[in-house]
């Protein structure tokens, strides 16, 4: 058997294995960010309420929390397009949105908590206290006002 013979049937593997791909949709492949969009806090987590009253105390401390743990990659504006953001797959949230805002306080306490990937987890480097308080700031900033 020659050295050309014995590389046949690893070009044929390497050509079926491109062909294959060609063949493939690019959603297959590159699956849109949407795909990734639906996140749903479980039921239990939607009923949580908020014990921090909003007020101008908890406001300032979320602010703090969000500008040291969430502006790299939600933004200053909270719309999802901090430096960070940009380069993670699926992008971050934007909080300015109706959609986000249907979500109860405890949904995003949950999200929060627990994160999903790219968002990580702040269970343990942010306390209960600063999660709630970050929610009040949200909602203080970008929250609905008022008649809308």
């Amino acid at each position: 058997m020659s050295f050309k013979s014995s590389k046949v049937p690893l070009f044929s593997a390497v050509c079926a294995a491109l062909l294959t791909l060609g063949a493939m949709p690019t959603s297959t492949m590159f699956p849109k960010p949407e795909m990734f969009s639906h996140w749903k806090a479980p039921h239990h987590a939607s009923k949580a309420k908020n014990p921090i009253p909003i007020n101008a105390k908890s406001i300032s401390a979320g602010e703090s929390v969000f500008t040291q743990n969430c502006v790299a990659c939600h933004g200053a504006n909270g719309k999802g397009d901090g430096p960070t953001g940009a380069f993670l797959s699926p992008h971050p949230a934007n909080l300015t949105t109706a959609k986000f805002w249907k979500q109860t306080d405890g949904a995003i306490f949950w999200k929060i908590t627990h994160g999903k990937s790219p968002m990580p987890s702040f269970q343990d480097s942010l306390s209960r206290k600063q999660r709630w308080e970050v929610i009040d700031y949200l909602r203080h900033a970008f929250g609905p006002k008022k008649g809308q």
